[in-house]
């Protein structure tokens, strides 16, 4: 495989007679998969031929190498190196070893991974987590989010020391909770109150604390219903949808995650899960897998946003193994994208477009979906199943963006004289 990268003999030759001569073809191998250019494969490939040849004159066993392995070749060698090799490009060096590595220990040749010793925190936080996973059936965002506040409060009590659950209190309960209060929004402090109380339920199940704590923790002031949607209007929708630019495969990309987003309501997770399967043209459908409510859905696709997903799919996606319909189009190439990249991509499109809006998100378009139908006339139980809300309750938010309808109902204010 190293004959993709490079064609005279001599090269070869020399990358193959080092310590790591067995290895570097499938280094090349995994070079080519990921999609890297023919020049910058081969500046990766000479660090490593470099490497292996400083393992030979350390009398190093490939057996052993491990990131401080290369730390000292990289922080030891490198400043002092005379070696009459290809060194590949300095700024390529340290991605190629950690390309190498991962080889190395994809074929068990190089030492383990070594991970950090755990906290006693860490310990409680993984029975939370397998609790919240096999007992609750929590959705795995859900679960990341609850672990990571409750880390928050646990390292705030008992820093790297033991846990003892058994003597904690409601006076550290309820002072981090205010502390909350005061630095976060009321939504955000909600979340944290929520993740501790389900941790201190799961502390009282299973024996490590007594009574029930969960019960000492203060609600946080909070009205769901207090405030309007926040959605955009149709000419902000339309500048959004205006700013891509359909002549770049990205822009293609993009374009047809936002149609997604502002046509379906689908959340920025939702859309990064979607795969080739959940498309069934015949029938004009879309099928969104698991996410937050735990089933798969099947909504119909609009004409907008079945054209949006064409033009990527015929001009834009490239080619790979993965069957995520949304894939990167920079390295490593094909790869399906994360919920973030889909948000990067939102808030990208908000700065081209130049919208002078107090909320620039993802989840922006969701609700930019559910007020074009309420507007439209579709009815509060259409909205929910669209949105695939469990509880109609959930979409009642949307009811006040309906002004014609409210208008009609709205009881006429009692002139005053004085």
């Amino acid at each position: 495989m190293l004959e993709h990268f490079f064609t005279y003999g001599y090269v070869l030759a020399r990358l193959r007679g080092g310590a790591l001569g067995g290895i570097l073809d499938d280094v090349a191998a995994f070079l080519e998969k990921r999609g890297h250019t023919r020049r910058v494969g081969q500046s990766y490939l000479c660090a490593a031929g470099h490497f292996s040849h400083w393992l030979d004159l350390e009398m190093i066993s490939p057996n052993a190498v491990e990131e401080a392995t290369i730390a000292s070749f990289v922080e030891g060698h490198l400043p002092i190196c005379k070696c009459r090799v290809p060194h590949g490009l300095r700024c390529h060096m340290q991605a190629a070893l950690d390309h190498m590595l991962a080889v190395l220990r994809a074929r068990g040749l190089a030492s383990p991974l070594r991970r950090p010793e755990q906290t006693p925190v860490d310990r409680v936080l993984d029975a939370f987590k397998t609790y919240r996973q096999n007992t609750c059936g929590a959705a795995e965002a859900t679960i990341q989010g609850n672990v990571w506040h409750v880390r928050r409060f646990l390292v705030s009590v008992y820093g790297t020391g033991a846990v003892d659950l058994g003597r904690l209190g409601p006076k550290k309960l309820i002072g981090f909770i205010l502390e909350k209060t005061r630095t976060c929004s009321p939504e955000t402090a909600g979340l944290v109150r929520t993740a501790l109380r389900s941790f201190l339920r799961f502390a009282q199940v299973t024996g490590l604390c007594e009574g029930p704590l969960a019960s000492a923790i203060p609600k946080v002031a909070h009205w769901r219903q207090a405030h309007l949607p926040r959605s955009l209007s149709d000419e902000q929708l339309a500048a959004l949808l205006v700013s891509f630019d359909l002549t770049t495969a990205c822009g293609r990309r993009d374009y047809a995650m936002v149609s997604c987003m502002a046509g379906l309501g689908l959340r920025a997770g939702e859309v990064a899960a979607l795969s080739l399967d959940d498309l069934d043209w015949r029938a004009g459908t879309l099928r969104v897998g698991r996410g937050k409510e735990r089933r798969a859905s099947v909504l119909p696709l609009p004409v907008r946003v079945g054209r949006a997903l064409v033009g990527y799919l015929r001009c834009g996606r490239p080619h790979t193994d993965d069957r995520h319909l949304f894939v990167r189009h920079q390295l490593p190439l094909g790869q399906p994208l994360s919920s973030g990249a889909v948000q990067a991509a939102v808030r990208l499109a908000f700065k081209r477009a130049r919208l002078t809006v107090p909320f620039k998100g993802a989840h922006v378009l969701r609700h930019t979906a559910a007020t074009r139908m309420v507007r439209a006339g579709a009815s509060l139980k259409q909205v929910a199943d669209v949105l695939r809300h469990r509880s109609l309750e959930t979409a009642a938010i949307y009811v006040k963006v309906d002004l014609a309808t409210l208008a009609e109902v709205a009881l006429p204010w009692p002139e005053v004289r004085s």
